[in-house]
């Protein structure tokens, strides 16, 4: 099969694209907005960019209800800061809670019963015992797309890093104690399963 991805609406495009790119990690972005409300949701379409600096990309579809950006895309856009936390398995649960949409300005933190602990540098919050949280700021930002179906690729540079010391050897981060969860299409969650070892060739 043969499928010209021109002549498919946006939704059928998506669906390919979420069912062929698996797994994905999730980043679990905290921001605040201008007024100091605070806004917690993930996303699927996120990658590590870049080493040195610590660059995120993260790529905040826009609302499928119309044209406007996702609140973490205009809080980022207009602060500057967020958190990117990687979630546990055990947080699973709330970290879907979180997925919800809600009205602009409600607090996610609440809907999804978890707390908040203030981060070291910037105003966005922390989720209480998170394993792992990066404190960012923006570093750049594209607009992809012109529809619906369109993006804002957002890039943030990692200033300071949070990590449970259990997890923690060396540089090296015990991901079966972790236990991170990603995402495959639809309301399909994983975690780590089969792993397969190969040195790369010199």
């Amino acid at each position: 099969m043969i499928i010209d991805l021109d002549t498919l609406e946006g939704i059928d495009r998506y669906k390919l694209a979420i069912g062929s790119v698996v797994p994905r990690p999730i980043a679990w972005v905290s921001t605040r907005n201008i007024d100091g409300k605070r806004n917690l949701a993930p996303y699927s379409f996120f990658t590590v960019a870049c080493n040195t600096p610590l660059i995120f990309g993260i790529f905040a579809q826009r609302n499928k209800y119309g044209m406007e950006s996702k609140d973490t895309a205009r809080n980022i856009l207009e602060t500057g800061e967020a958190v990117i936390h990687i979630a546990r398995r055990d947080q699973l649960e709330a970290l879907n809670a979180t997925a919800a949409t809600l009205p602009h300005g409600e607090d996610e933190f609440s809907l999804a019963g978890l707390k908040a602990t203030p981060a070291s540098r910037i105003k966005a919050d922390i989720v209480e015992g998170s394993s792992i949280a990066f404190e960012c700021v923006l570093y750049k930002h594209l607009t992809l797309g012109t529809d619906k179906g369109g993006s804002e690729a957002i890039f943030l540079e990692a200033l300071v890093m949070h990590i449970d010391d259990t997890l923690f050897n060396n540089f090296r981060i015990d991901h079966h104690a972790f236990n991170p969860i990603s995402k495959l299409a639809g309301p399909i969650y994983a975690t780590i399963g089969q792993e397969i070892e190969l040195k790369r060739p010199d």
